[in-house]
């Protein structure tokens, strides 16, 4: 018995030893899209899910935020509005460019965070997931964003615009698939032989006023 399993059963407490990773959002939603945050702070019954079962919850980092220029994600913001601007006209073009730089971003953080699942795994804790974000481009696990039709229907909105406007074209660029950062957490995953559960949020329920099904079920 090494040092460190005797002094952790002689130090035995009340830690559960299941965690979960959450998509950032779901613990703060001021990191969401403009029009995107349906509370003021965290996605109540997501946390308090987590909470009833005695699960740890750890915060993933929000990926757009590191990417696309902080908290509101200014260097897409600048497309609001843009239609007739060189900016909206040059969108296409700058596009792969954009996305080369958020997929390079992307992988730094899926490390990190593979580095810290890898790390409660060795020490012993039980994953019970990583949960995603359906309708994000970033963190959609089976519904993503189709980001060039936003940017070309975002640059058409108009200074009367609301948050219904902004969250229809949300609604409206949905597609199959995974988004970005959750795409290369699993290649991440994968390369390490890490098997992780992944577990959808469905914001496109939300964004429709309809209650989302629960998350983790007897973790």
């Amino acid at each position: 018995m090494t040092d460190l399993d005797r002094w952790t059963k002689q130090l035995c407490d009340q830690r559960g030893k299941k965690v979960i990773f959450l998509s950032h959002c779901l613990l703060n939603e001021n990191t969401r899209y403009l029009g995107g945050a349906g509370e003021a702070g965290a996605v109540r019954h997501v946390i308090q899910e987590c909470l009833d079962q005695g699960l740890g919850i750890v915060q993933m980092p929000c990926p757009e935020q590191h990417a696309w220029g902080g908290v509101l994600k200014h260097r897409l913001v600048r497309y609001f509005g843009s239609k007739g601007t060189l900016i909206y006209r040059t969108r296409n073009v700058v596009l792969p460019l954009l996305l080369w730089y958020t997929r390079n971003v992307y992988r730094g953080l899926a490390k990190q965070v593979a580095n810290e699942i890898e790390e409660y795994q060795t020490s012993g804790f039980a994953m019970v997931g990583i949960v995603g974000v359906d309708g994000s481009p970033s963190c959609g696990l089976s519904q993503t964003l189709d980001i060039r039709r936003s940017l070309e229907l975002v640059g058409q909105l108009s200074l009367k615009a609301t948050r219904d406007d902004m969250n229809a074209i949300v609604l409206n660029c949905l597609m199959q698939g995974r988004g970005i950062f959750i795409e290369v957490l699993q290649d991440e995953l994968g390369s390490r032989r890490l098997i992780v559960p992944f577990l959808p949020y469905d914001l496109p329920s939300e964004l429709r006023g309809r209650p989302n099904a629960p998350i983790v079920r007897d973790a």
